[in-house]
């Protein structure tokens, strides 16, 4: 086994960093879609879906501060047994579900309808969205892959 460089060990952690960060940012664009169509775009007034944008709105920004917070210096997260060891890890694989749950969502009102509710075309905000979230999905993905990495017992890789 080739030991690391101490140049490559001293940048491994930016990695993930820098994914929470961008993974974050996307998250904060999911946010401001969906917040620009819930006023620019009325659907405030749609019963249900209207409530669900602005949900959509404040849970991306809570996940993209988590992200970026420094959870693993509050002492009471520090103190749980799994969450203690990757608090990110989890605000990430929550990110996932909600940004898969925002996508099924969209295909089921552009197929059908969701809450009584049919979305009609593929606007460019609806395109931007599904961009955005698509990205977010795949940066967390990246983000749990390198920690899944990092919290594997040294005993063993192969």
């Amino acid at each position: 086994m080739v030991a690391a460089s101490p140049d490559l060990a001293a940048t491994r952690p930016l990695a993930p960093a820098a994914l929470r960060g961008l993974a974050a940012l996307l998250l904060f664009g999911v946010g401001a879609v969906h917040l620009y169509e819930y006023f620019a775009d009325y659907y405030r007034v749609i019963p249900i879906i209207g409530d669900l944008f602005a949900a959509n709105f404040a849970s991306a920004v809570v996940l993209g501060l988590s992200l970026l917070a420094p959870l693993g210096s509050l002492p009471l997260v520090r103190s749980l047994p799994l969450l203690g060891r990757a608090p990110h890890a989890l605000v990430a694989l929550g990110g996932i579900v909600f940004l898969l749950g925002t996508i099924i969502g969209l295909i089921l009102s552009e197929q059908g309808t969701l809450f009584g509710f049919h979305e009609y075309g593929y606007r460019s905000t609806v395109w931007l969205a599904l961009a955005l979230e698509s990205a977010a999905v795949v940066v967390l993905a990246a983000y749990l892959a390198l920690e899944a990495r990092r919290l594997r017992p040294s005993g063993t890789h192969h």
